[in-house]
């Protein structure tokens, strides 16, 4: 009797792991990669410019694309995607620049999210980077040392609620009622981008606030 062999499922493979999960994590590996690329051909054009505010500008391009790769290589060794995880990376990356200044960076996540693309994770930590690396640089006075805190909640509807506070300086009113500077502004239209809201404080609240819909942010094609 001749013996023959099934072909392995759509769900299964050597590793136990399904094609679609391998393929996004390939994906998101290779973007990372890309990205890794990308920050080095910004840092080397940087020097190469005669002009220091042109070279801040590419500098501070750098850091974001730098960012987005760390969360990008998080993700990519995970099987679900985990908000808290890019976050994390977010605060590694900035810790030495916060240690600097005697600044204490804090995560807290009460309930890992669900609902959330990938691209949704890595936009959000994206925006909570600009966020605190604004406080870092102009919530304290020099030489008052303080904390930022990142907490990740759910709101009573549906939405995933991250909120960025910090016990420095009282926030201005002039930039919110302006439209806030080119990081705010990247910061609304991220959060433009996974139909998700940006929430600038007023008065003498400090607390930036950023909202997600699950399941309705915009996924990658």
């Amino acid at each position: 009797m001749q013996s023959r062999t099934e072909p392995a499922g759509p769900s299964s493979n050597n590793f136990g792991v399904p094609p679609s999960d391998l393929l996004l994590r390939e994906t998101n590996h290779r973007c990372s990669n890309d990205l890794q690329l990308i920050v080095s051909l910004l840092s080397l054009q940087s020097r190469r410019l005669e002009s220091q505010e042109a070279r801040i500008a590419l500098d501070e391009t750098a850091k974001r694309v730098a960012v987005l790769a760390r969360a990008r290589a998080a993700i990519a060794q995970q099987r679900t995607p985990d908000l808290s995880v890019a976050l994390q990376q977010v605060c590694e990356a900035l810790q030495p620049h916060a240690e600097a200044r005697s600044i204490l960076l804090s995560l807290q996540v009460d309930e890992e999210p669900t609902g959330l693309s990938a691209d949704a994770i890595t936009t959000l930590a994206l925006v909570v980077n600009e966020l605190m690396t604004n406080a870092i640089k102009h919530a304290f006075a020099e030489g008052v040392s303080g904390r930022i805190a990142v907490k990740v909640e759910r709101s009573l509807g549906t939405d995933v609620v991250v909120t960025v506070d910090d016990d420095g300086l009282p926030y201005p009113d002039a930039p919110a009622q302006a439209g806030g500077g080119l990081g705010l502004d990247i910061a609304k239209r991220l959060m433009a981008s996974i139909d998700g809201l940006l929430i600038v404080p007023t008065g003498p609240a400090k607390v930036f606030e950023l909202r997600v819909p699950t399941g309705n942010a915009r996924r990658s094609a």
